[in-house]
């Protein structure tokens, strides 16, 4: 994964808030402090792979949940999600619980459906309150071991670190200067901060709360960075090979980030292949048409 500078400025940032938070270093006693990070960019520019470097970096097991998992993960294990959370908060000394795609929550606590439960459960889990009570009736403990119910929150609140993500691509559609379409160009060029993220009103303001204020925002490589990807990752060589030119331009981010540079690299794997095995085989094949061969590329004549 090539890392753009708002990569390494959101990986910078959530390290050492996570560092903060597991070494719990939490600043003022009489101030809370928020050491939940929320990462916001477009879909493929590479927020799961960073929060899962850091989690890596930090020697924390990653545990990731979406709003499509919620409720088929409770489903299939027959236990509640949130116990499962809990589960990995006390298996592990230090879990980072990556809440994925927090733009889809949709949280709506007067629907009277499964999405008021997931809801009224994600925002206990971010103000720390979890179902301790329901927790210890529906988790086997061997006799007389069974924690105290002190003890299994402070394990829980020492250990599960949170952070989230999401696109809101709808921000930057609208905030970005000379743009009539998000994620396009360099974050140097948004007009986007937290003030305008709240007053636009696509991420609830009791959501943005919950988080650190600094919110951490990735965009895809600028052109000089693309210019040094498409070197470095061998895909300028390859094209040379295959005859092709590229330029940084050419590459349009907004089909799917990284995705894009994939397709690239399958489209000139195929030209080179093409160029090198197909092209000659056929030159040689016509040069014996004579003695009844053929180009494989020339269907057969009935």
């Amino acid at each position: 994964m090539f890392f753009t500078k708002s990569h390494h400025d959101a990986h910078e940032t959530m390290t050492i808030l996570g560092r903060l938070f597991f070494r719990h270093q939490v600043g003022l006693p009489l101030i809370k402090s928020r050491l939940f990070p929320l990462v916001v960019g477009p879909t493929g520019v590479g927020k799961s792979h960073l929060v899962e470097k850091t989690a890596a970096d930090l020697q924390a097991h990653y545990f990731k949940i979406t709003r499509g998992d919620w409720l088929p993960q409770g489903v299939k294990s027959g236990r509640p999600t949130v116990y499962q959370i809990i589960d990995q908060a006390l298996t592990h000394e230090r879990v980072l619980l990556h809440i994925d795609e927090l733009d889809k929550f949709q949280i709506n606590f007067a629907a009277g459906d499964w999405g008021a439960g997931v809801g009224s459960d994600l925002w206990n889990l971010l103000d720390g309150k979890h179902p301790f009570d329901g927790y210890l009736r529906e988790t086997p403990y061997p006799e007389g071991q069974q924690p105290a119910l002190e003890a299994l929150s402070k394990a829980v609140q020492r250990s599960l670190w949170i952070v989230g993500s999401g696109t809101w691509q709808d921000i930057f559609a609208n905030n970005r200067r000379g743009a009539t379409m998000g994620f396009q160009g360099s974050t140097v060029n948004s007009i986007v901060d937290v003030q305008t993220i709240a007053r636009s009103g696509v991420i609830p303001v009791e959501l943005l709360h919950r988080f650190s204020g600094d919110l951490l925002f990735l965009d895809y490589p600028s052109p000089e960075e693309t210019a040094l990807l498409l070197t470095t990752s061998g895909l300028a060589d390859l094209a040379k090979k295959s005859g092709v030119i590229i330029t940084p331009e050419q590459i349009d981010w907004t089909q799917g980030g990284m995705r894009a540079l994939e397709t690239l690299a399958t489209r000139l794997a195929v030209a080179y292949y093409r160029r090198t095995e197909i092209e000659p085989l056929n030159a040689l094949m016509v040069e014996k048409r004579g003695r009844g061969l053929r180009p494989i590329s020339e269907p057969r004549r009935k």
